[in-house]
């Protein structure tokens, strides 16, 4: 038995006395103290030396011994690419306190498993908030207090030193704990294996919360190298990955071999970008099964570049098989040789070693083997066996579920999986967390996943038996709990799965169904035009796999990302000729906006009539609606109103109306709401109105709600309920709206302006009712800008140019369209809001309001404009308050300008310590996020700011434009008077800023 294992197993090597890498570290800073140790590329470019650095780990390391943090204690550290991320780390390990590094993009329900998991009694953030009740404590490099004085603890070989989650099987994340033994013996193993002299500077390729990113961050540190963290984002963008080698004149890398493949293809494609990565010296390609002809083509590629194969689960210190290519392998290349002081052997079922050729578990000993799961004895008791060879150091073996053999040459080579875990663009998945998750869908009976092999990578599918769901359904509902990673890019709801005659799933059916489903559902269909935007649309259509691609087709709805991104832009540039890169699709997301944006020109209107022309006949009353308003002269509504139908009330301001109106008057509501039926809209107001702390199962007697469509006749309503409701509403407060500012006046025309015809022609029929129609007050901001004094309320729209975006130029029509009705005898009163914010009772915000999307960077980034942003500050709840006064009075002003006095610097607002910069080091920060969560506040922003269009002479937003200073530009003479009518006092600011400062963790 020991001479198979000692044939075929890795062996003792002496690295000297051991030490801990965080002592290897301080070693290495008494050597050379002024060398560059960390480099973050950012905003502005941030260098620590090694004495630096190792002065903030030893600051940081007293402030968190004064906060209790102590050996062994578990610390997540919550936070993304940062120069406080090492500092973090190696702080916490001269503490010999256990970091766990956790994703601050994670969803909030994946967030509080991993929290529950680790118990801990502190979390480190950079400034993301943590859905936690826990202690938080925010890390920044500018607030630590540098120290000499090192905590002098020498944690054993034995003691855990970090934690990292992988998938979990029941849907709970599980956490390898790893100890301190292993990480010293595989970075002493990578010195002696790369022959490290100093000269190293690696980049951090993995994304943080990969184990893999350990060693890129750390191990240069103990030889006196330099490492390199990238900007936000540029793991997935090659074109980032290959600007940032260059620039550092990188030397050593990782790369999954997914990216590897689309590395190779970017370098053949765009010429000169060879030379851009000939620093490389080493490359590792690990985290699933390698590429090989990807791997010898960057071999001719780049001469002199040593490439390695790299295997282990986090289970064991990163990984402990390594392979150095030479050429000579061909398509099968090998996993290679243990590692030093680790050992691999295969055995059968019972754990007796198999001879050379064949094939079985492959089980992992000696220094590399971890703790086992933090929490779960159960599981660690299955996985980490009793070590039956005495060859072997140590008590335990891991079982990697991993099946493989060694060849005649004494080399490990990798055949599949025993169970049904899998990995996907190098990230580790247990498909029955994705199949438990899935279950959990309303409607879903049984699910499996599964992947499938399309364009040289993984891609997971799950297949669901479901009775009420539809594939985008299943889909929205593993986005919402699921890493984007572990998001299945194909959704299929059958009526049943396939069984075999022992009644389980018959996995094998399962996916051939699946392959044939897909071959005939993702074969594209050619489009037959020729136009720029119908040939964007066919590559997109080809890169991503899909049956069709129209041109108004959005790339990233459609199952885009960063892979498929860089393989569409290099068939671009070759079929089309044109210089683009990623980020354009990211910021041109359909063909048709692509095209235009190609061209120079601005995207078509689409049915030839003119905008400004379309917009003057839109404005103009229907000739039925002016009939009907001036029947309506002589009817007067009741007051107070007895039932108010008010359109919107799922939304920000529609919610806390509808809560006013339910707890401050006698009225029976009805809601106007978006939904599949009525059941789910009143679902939708409910929980929105739950999700601000306002509900009280108390009113659910005068609350009513009715699934519906402004822009549809008579709301898509039934006749029945039509008539019923016109016949018993005696008031409409119309607050419902589109509102996107990346958005034309075409887009936001039906429901806006469309829609509020339909809300007049609600009102003027059956009853008498009075119409409060919420309004904007951007329908004349820029006129008011220009105009030298005030605006009265009184201002006729029609006397002000057209605004210039979207949403207000809706307003701007549907405004001019009821004042006309006012004039012809309808009851109609108009409210032009400021810019409405959270409430002092539960600082509740707006998620789709560009103030809270700036404020969001700013406590994000920790960065804001040096420009001041003036606007009124007005609490969503004062805003509801005025909404509903003057629904209750028998007749109102013609306008109401609602917005609370006194002007505010919203850069103010910014949390304590962020720094100020100019506009373009922001712009630049908030660009490196967007790349990194695209489809984070931080990209919707940043795709506001580049779209919108208020620039200055050198291209970048004029912030000090991006706001209205409505207290400055408006006067609000009626709606101080019915304050005054009804005793309405404004409450301090203060309290609604610090509420809304809480929910931004600030």
């Amino acid at each position: 038995m020991s001479e198979v294992i000692w044939q075929f197993a890795g062996g003792a090597v002496d690295h000297g006395p051991y030490r801990p890498v965080a002592a290897l570290i301080e070693d290495q800073t008494d050597r050379t103290p002024d060398r560059p140790a960390v480099v973050h590329r950012s905003a502005t470019e941030t260098v620590l030396t090694y004495a630096q650095f190792d002065a903030l780990a030893n600051g940081l390391a007293a402030r968190l011994t004064a906060a209790g943090v102590g050996p062994g204690d578990m610390v997540p550290v919550v936070m993304g690419n940062s120069e406080e991320l090492p500092v973090c780390m190696v702080a916490l390990m001269k503490l010999g306190a256990v970091f766990t590094l956790c994703d601050p993009a994670w969803p909030e329900e994946r967030m509080r498993a991993v929290l529950e998991v680790l118990d801990p009694g502190l979390v480190l953030t950079s400034g993301s908030a943590v859905p936690t009740d826990l202690p938080v404590h925010t890390v920044s490099v500018r607030d630590i207090t540098p120290s000499t004085d090192r905590p002098g603890l020498l944690p054993g070989p034995d003691r855990p030193v970090y934690g990292v989650f992988t998938s979990g099987t029941t849907g709970t994340p599980k956490c390898a704990v790893n100890l301190h033994g292993g990480l010293t013996n595989r970075f002493r193993f990578m010195s002696r294996y790369f022959g490290a002299d100093g000269s190293e500077v690696v980049l951090q390729n993995s994304r943080h919360t990969f184990d893999s990113a350990i060693w890129q961050l750390l191990w240069p540190l103990t030889t006196g190298g330099r490492t390199v963290i990238p900007e936000p984002g540029e793991f997935l963008d090659l074109e980032r990955t290959v600007e940032t080698i260059d620039r550092h004149r990188v030397t050593v890398t990782d790369f999954v071999p997914a990216i590897l493949g689309m590395l190779v293809t970017l370098l053949e494609a765009v010429p000169g970008s060879v030379a851009k990565v000939a620093s490389l010296r080493h490359l590792v390609v690990g985290g699933e099964e390698i590429i090989p002809h990807a791997v010898h083509r960057l071999r001719a590629l780049v001469p002199g570049l040593e490439i390695s194969n790299g295997y282990g689960p986090s289970e064991t210190s990163i990984g402990m098989v390594f392979h150095r290519i030479d050429g000579t392998e061909g398509d099968r290349i090998p996993l290679g040789r243990p590692i030093d002081n680790c050992y691999a052997v295969v055995t059968d079922d019972d754990l007796r070693p198999l001879p050379p050729g064949s094939d079985g578990e492959i089980l992992v000993g000696g220094a590399c083997v971890g703790a086992g799961y933090l929490g779960d004895p159960r599981l660690t008791g299955e996985v980490f066996v009793p070590n039956p060879f005495p060859a072997i150091p140590g008590e335990r073996l891991y079982r990697t579920g991993d099946l493989g053999h060694y060849d005649a040459d004494g080399l490990l080579r990798f055949i599949g999986r025993r169970d049904r875990q899998t990995k996907v663009d190098g990230v580790r998945i247990e498909l029955a967390e994705i199949e438990t998750t899935a279950e959990g869908c309303p409607g879903v009976v049984q699910a499996k996943a599964l992947t499938v092999r399309r364009a040289g990578r993984n891609q997971l599918v799950v297949a669901a038996a479901a009775e009420s769901t539809t594939p985008a359904a299943l889909r929205a509902h593993l986005a919402a709990r699921l890493p984007r990673v572990q998001v299945p890019r194909h959704c299929f709801v059958l009526q049943s799965l396939p069984l075999t005659d022992t009644g389980k799933v018959d996995l094998g059916a399962l996916r051939g169904l699946v392959e044939e489903k897909l071959e005939s559902e993702t074969r594209p269909a050619p489009l037959p035009g020729d136009a720029l935007d119908e040939r964007i649309a066919r590559i997109l259509c080809e890169v991503l796999g899909l049956p069709h691609f129209a041109p108004g087709d959005d790339f990233l709805a459609r199952g885009g990302d960063s892979l498929s991104a860089l393989g569409a832009a290099i068939r671009l540039r070759d079929e089309l000729g044109v210089r683009l890169g990623i980020s354009d699709l990211y910021r041109h997301r359909t063909p048709a906006a692509l095209a235009a944006a190609l061209a120079g020109d601005a995207p078509g209107t689409g049915d030839g009539t003119d905008t400004a022309a379309l917009m003057e006949r839109d404005a103009a009353l229907d000739p039925a609606l002016a009939g009907l308003a001036r029947t309506a002269a002589g009817r007067t509504p009741a007051a107070p109103p007895e039932t108010v139908l008010v359109t919107g009330g799922a939304g920000f301001v529609g919610a806390r109306t509808v809560h006013r109106l339910l707890t401050a008057t006698g009225a029976r509501v009805v809601c106007l709401v978006r939904g599949r039926d009525d059941a789910h809209a009143r679902d939708r107001v409910v929980g929105t109105l739950r999700a601000q702390g306002l509900w009280d199962e108390a009113h659910a007697a005068r609350l009513e709600v009715y699934s519906g469509d402004l822009g549809e006749p008579r709301f898509g309503w039934p006749r029945e309920t039509w008539d019923r409701l016109t016949a018993e509403c005696d008031a409409v407060l119309n607050i419902a709206a589109v509102v996107n500012f990346l958005l034309d006046y075409r887009a936001h025309r039906p429901a806006n302006v469309g829609g509020t015809a339909q809300v007049l022609r609600f009102t003027l029929t059956g009853r008498p009712k009075a119409l409060h129609h919420v309004s904007t007050l951007g329908v004349l901001d820029h006129h008011a800008a220009r105009a030298g004094r005030p605006l009265d309320e009184d201002f006729d729209p029609a006397g002000a140019p057209a605004p210039t975006s979207g949403y207000s130029r809706s307003k701007w029509v549907a405004e001019r369209m009821l004042l006309e009705a006012r004039r012809l005898g309808a009851p109609v009163t108009l409210h032009r809001l400021g810019e409405v914010m959270p409430a002092a009772d539960t600082g509740v915000p707006n998620h789709r309001a560009l103030t809270h999307l700036l404020l969001t960077a700013f406590h994000r980034l920790g960065l804001r404009p040096d420009v001041p942003m003036y606007s009124d500050y007005t609490p969503v709840d004062f805003t509801a308050e005025r909404l509903v006064c003057a629904l209750m009075e028998p007749s109102a002003a013609p306008v109401h300008h609602v917005f609370r006095p006194g002007s505010v610097d919203f850069t103010t607002l910014a949390p304590a310590g962020a720094d100020t910069v100019a506009p373009a080091a922001f712009m630049a920060a908030l660009g490196a996020e967007a790349e990194r969560e695209q489809d984070s506040a931080a990209a919707v922003l940043h795709a506001l700011l580049t779209a919108l269009p208020v620039t200055g002479a050198d291209g970048l937003p004029e912030f000090g434009r991006l706001l209205a200073d409505n207290p400055a530009l408006f006067t609000r003479h009626c709606a101080a008077a019915l304050e005054a009518r009804h005793g309405l006092t404004e409450r301090p600011l203060p309290a609604a800023i610090a509420a809304y400062h809480r929910t931004l963790g600030a």
